[in-house]
């Protein structure tokens, strides 16, 4: 793209600070789900609120005639205006914890977790086609959104973005400890005396806040990708849960700055190359993991009996 960093930040700029935001925050939430060995939550939530989404503008026609949007007609809301967008965004929500509720329902008697994720995606992946296609508006966003083409970004969803994940980051920050004990032992968290099940709906409540605006603004790839891969390359190097979620934040900035910066020098859409930016750090930290579990192994040999 042949523009000027001034002119890209005058015509982009949104988007990239929303790309770079979801790249602080939205690596901290997938990194406690992957302490819960809830990773697949970040595939399976954000295809539902990609379906609730395309249900909104399914009904929109409906919904503006029958219930109304402020002082909206139907062309005023198919505008970017602050309505419309936060119209979305409860649709997104409604999905998301929805999904969150039908996973949690049938966690007890629909078996292992990754067949019931795997259903719920397929699930939702066929209701977001399906609402797509009867929807007689919104088919040309929907169709973006799910291509990741989120370089027209503007400045009310970065601030609905910004609101809601500085919010998480507040709440995640808080409690911290908390969060990591019930990911790891329920039982110990019951013994010393804490309040299991609210700290449970709160983080749900904070991963369905975190998916339903992270989809509506940036579309599902980026939301797969940030949620994912930043945590699984966290893994492979971070000694300390501490560091574990200071490198899943790390490596979610840095995929989301390189997606950025070849998108623009490129004219990509932004989701695919912040994900295969993500896609390289972890092959890089993996690589990495190997080489000093290799030179460990060496050392273990040259220190023992000949």
């Amino acid at each position: 793209m042949d523009l000027s960093w001034s002119e890209i930040i005058e015509l982009f700029g949104w988007a990239c600070a929303a790309a770079l935001l979801a790249g602080v925050v939205c690596p901290l939430v997938g990194a406690l789900l992957y302490v819960r060995r809830s990773s697949f939550h970040g595939i399976a939530l954000p295809q539902f609120a990609a379906a609730g989404v395309a249900c909104g503008f399914c009904v929109l026609p409906w919904w503006i005639e029958h219930v109304g949007l402020g002082a909206l007609d139907l062309d005023a809301a198919l505008a970017d205006t602050h309505l419309a967008t936060n119209y979305h965004l409860g649709w997104a929500a409604v999905f998301t914890f929805g999904g969150l509720a039908l996973l949690s329902l049938t966690g007890a008697r629909a078996g292992s977790e990754v067949a019931r994720l795997a259903a719920g995606f397929a699930l939702a992946g066929a209701l977001t086609v399906l609402f797509t296609h009867a929807s007689p508006v919104g088919e040309h966003f929907v169709g973006q959104l799910m291509r990741g083409e989120i370089l027209a970004i503007g400045q009310h969803e970065f601030e609905t973005l910004c609101a809601v994940l500085a919010a998480v980051a507040l709440v995640l920050y808080r409690y911290r400890r908390e969060f990591v004990l019930i990911s790891f032992d329920r039982e110990l968290a019951q013994v010393l005396g804490r309040r299991t099940r609210a700290l449970e709906l709160l983080f749900l409540a904070v991963t369905g806040a975190t998916v339903s605006v992270g989809t509506m603004t940036l579309g599902p790839i980026v939301l797969f990708g940030l949620l994912v891969l930043p945590p699984i390359a966290a893994r492979a190097t971070a000694r300390s849960m501490a560091g574990f979620l200071l490198w899943s934040s790390v490596h979610g900035t840095l995929a989301a700055g390189l997606g950025v910066w070849a998108a623009l020098r490129f004219n990509l859409p932004m989701a695919p190359p912040i994900v295969l930016a993500a896609a390289v750090q972890l092959g890089a930290a993996q690589g990495l993991r190997l080489a000093r579990a290799r030179r460990g192994a060496g050392t273990a040999r040259q220190a023992g009996p000949a």
